[in-house]
């Protein structure tokens, strides 16, 4: 009975549950775009060239920060009576740890 139970908590992912992830996925890869747009060349080299402060930029990366992680632990909490949970939470572990130190380090220069 509880070999059963096991092979069930770990199937395959439903084919309705693989055409929710890869729009999903499709959706998070164009957040992901847009979020290194915003952080690496918008915020950094567009706002001083129109008269917005640091902290302004500062703010907006905190809560696109915010908004990535809420992502990843919504795909997580759908992810998890799969058998993809693992290769996905180690992936999440990776881009949490990413997240956190810029958080971090965005925090800090606000505060400064």
């Amino acid at each position: 009975m509880q070999t059963s139970q096991t092979n069930k908590e770990l199937a395959a992912p439903s084919p309705e549950q693989v055409k929710r992830s890869d729009r999903s996925m499709a959706g998070y890869l164009v957040f992901v775009a847009i979020r290194c747009t915003l952080q690496y060349i918008v915020l950094p080299f567009v706002l001083p060239f129109v008269g917005l402060s640091g902290s302004v930029s500062l703010i907006i990366s905190i809560i696109i920060d915010v908004v990535a992680l809420s992502v990843i632990l919504y795909n997580i909490y759908r992810l998890w009576n799969t058998s993809w949970r693992w290769r996905y939470i180690a992936l999440s572990v990776l881009m949490i740890s990413i997240l956190a130190v810029f958080m971090v380090e965005d925090i800090r220069l606000f505060l400064a």
